[in-house]
């Protein structure tokens, strides 16, 4: 094989790989997590956006057990990330692939509802999972959402 031909096959490869970088911004760790221990955190988080139903109140095992269905926005990213909150909640050698995302303000809700299934930036507050209702280890209470 030509190597000119070779090497414009290679760049072809590289530059069509998605960006692990981009899809979770913020301040980092020196290990590469995203750090979520400041209060108000802001992060940014790209994926596809989706909405699942986890089990709920009061024990949060099983909705056919009698658990009340929650219904959560997640989005799911291309590549494994981390976060460290501090040693509060989160474990930094915990690698994650969903974010939950919920509306700061109604309208964001319902760009939320409108985005499901697409490409997604969503800018906001991260914190680490803390509650049963939270179902990913990263939430982000969502300032302002992009749809691409």
């Amino acid at each position: 094989m030509n190597s000119r031909i070779f090497v414009s096959a290679m760049l072809l490869i590289f530059t069509s790989q998605p960006v692990a970088i981009a899809q979770v911004t913020g301040p980092r760790t020196p290990e590469g997590c995203i750090r979520v221990s400041d209060p108000e955190s802001k992060v940014s988080v790209s994926g596809r956006l989706t909405l699942q139903l986890f089990p709920g109140a009061p024990n949060f095992e099983s909705i056919a057990a009698g658990d009340a269905e929650e219904r959560t926005f997640i989005v799911e990213l291309p590549l494994e990330a981390c976060i460290d909150d501090g040693g509060d909640f989160a474990d930094p050698a915990e690698k994650f692939v969903t974010v939950q995302v919920s509306g700061a303000q109604d309208r964001l809700s319902a760009v939320l509802k409108a985005a499901v299934g697409y490409k997604v930036t969503i800018e906001g507050e991260g914190f680490a999972s803390h509650t049963g209702h939270h179902h990913a280890p990263l939430v982000v209470i969502a300032d302002r959402v992009s749809v691409e």
